[in-house]
């Protein structure tokens, strides 16, 4: 008899991505102050396309190496700009939500990568609440829709942190979004999840998981609890939980309330013992470990990641412009694409990461002063007695007619100076004078993100934000 070996990945390893890439820009190498690694947002392709269509990316070599060669700006993407985020679920009267349970998978998506189990839910203060029973039993096997929103006054979330609705619901407190995060990393399908300090698993009082809440599928029959004591016993691997019947009506048992939620279950069965009645069935998830609201990334299937960045007009450093906004005639320059690059190098810091907030990248040359309009972004400059026959070529990003310095990037072989640079659009013609090569070292780095664009026009007081979501 033979068998396969059966595995696969955890949930686990696609937080621990996720928390990858949000501690990696505060993580340096022993003492020194390093970086270990380093994100960087970066612009490029003043061009344009073939034709009214945006091509999808690729990443063929040849691509990716054109990628590198057009990039004009490269920006740090710091911790401030690096948040957790995962599905925005706003509450919504008359829906019905899943309850929490510890036994099916509730990270399970759909075939658009969205939850199967609607399990927590934002309402419109930004407190984020898991739903811990949605009123389930023999009559409404599905649960019943919710009514009445969870909603805590700031600071008042009593003993155990959980909403109960009027109308059957039980909603735990996880975290309220915080309002800078919200800003940056909200949107309309993600909100951000707040990462906290937590101590290790084993080192929480909980330990393996605490009974928060018990439910009560079935009420039974026949209960009387003013003539009989109605006991509710909880077992399992853990210790201390302790509960006690709430409401009997018509002989039905209505609820079941937790006195104590104990700590290291990572499973409990309910025995209710009376005098009087029978039949009552009642479940006790217990919560993950470390509890409910301990680490709200894993908790709540957080596979993703959102980097937030912008640039603002020239972002203008030390009296220089990093970023170009008009050509050398005043035209607003546009670009085509952008990205995300994972540990570029620097002259500067090499072999270390790259841990500037910005850099240029591209080319600089000086040239003469002429009477003419002077090159304009997006052209050919080339050297030689025509473009077919040069020597080196490259594309101007933009062109400053006061200084008489050209952007370059996508060059092509050794510029000679005191030799003449032609425009093969603008028909102007400069003597080169000066050749200045940036500090980043372009072509270094991961590409991680490529990001075709319509065309998105600079303007010196414009501030272009992007918001990139990578799932793991």
């Amino acid at each position: 008899m033979s068998s396969t070996n059966q595995n696969f990945l955890t949930y686990g390893a696609l937080v621990s991505q996720v928390e990858q890439v949000y501690y990696a820009p505060v993580a340096t190498v022993g003492q020194t102050g390093i970086p270990v690694g380093t994100l960087y947002c970066f612009l490029s392709n003043v061009t344009g396309w073939t034709g009214n269509t945006v091509p999808v990316p690729t990443q063929d070599q040849k691509s990716i190496k054109q990628v590198f060669k057009n990039m004009f700006v490269a920006k740090e993407i710091n911790s401030a700009g690096i948040s957790p985020v995962i599905q925005r679920i706003n509450w919504t009267a008359n829906t019905v939500y899943q309850y929490y349970r510890d036994d099916i998978d509730m990270f399970a998506t759909d075939v658009n990568g969205f939850l199967i189990n609607s399990f927590y839910v934002k309402n419109r203060y930004d407190q984020v609440f898991k739903c811990l029973w949605n009123g389930a039993n023999t009559a409404s096997a599905n649960g019943v829709v919710s009514t009445n929103e969870p909603y805590f006054q700031p600071g008042q979330y009593g003993t155990d942190n959980i909403f109960y609705g009027t109308d059957g619901y039980k909603w735990k407190y996880i975290y309220t979004v915080d309002t800078g995060l919200k800003v940056k990393f909200m949107d309309n399908l993600w909100m951000p999840v707040s990462v906290g300090t937590q101590t290790p698993d084993t080192e929480t009082t909980l330990g393996y998981g605490s009974i928060d809440v018990i439910n009560v599928i079935n009420g039974g029959s026949g209960y009387d609890a003013s003539n009989a004591a109605v006991t509710v016993t909880v077992t399992g691997d853990g210790t201390g939980a302790t509960a006690q019947i709430n409401g009997v009506t018509n002989g039905v048992i209505q609820d079941i309330t937790v006195l104590n939620p104990g700590s290291g279950y990572t499973y409990a069965n309910v025995v209710v013992s009376s005098t009087k009645g029978s039949g009552v069935i009642a479940i006790a998830p217990s919560s993950p470990i470390g509890g409910h609201g301990y680490d709200p990334v894993s908790e709540l299937g957080c596979f993703n990641v959102m980097l937030s960045t912008e640039f603002n007009g020239s972002e203008n450093t030390n009296g220089v412009d990093m970023v170009p906004t008009t050509d050398g005639n005043g035209n607003p320059i546009q670009y085509y694409q952008m990205g995300i690059l994972v540990n570029p190098t620097a002259q500067s810091t090499f072999p270390y990461p790259a841990n500037g907030s910005i850099y240029k990248t591209t080319t600089d040359m000086v040239v003469a002063s002429s009477t003419d309009t002077g090159f304009v972004s997006g052209e050919t400059v080339y050297q030689g007695t025509s473009l077919a026959t040069a020597t080196f070529t490259a594309t101007v990003v933009s062109f400053n007619l006061a200084s008489n310095i050209a952007h370059l990037i996508n060059t092509y072989g050794t510029p000679t100076q005191n030799q003449v640079v032609h425009g093969h659009n603008s028909g102007s013609s400069r003597t080169l004078l000066s050749v200045s090569t940036p500090d980043f070292n372009v072509g270094s780095g991961y590409i991680s993100y490529i990001e075709n664009l319509t065309g998105i026009q600079r303007s010196s007081d414009g501030i272009e934000q992007f918001k990139v979501v990578l799932s793991y």
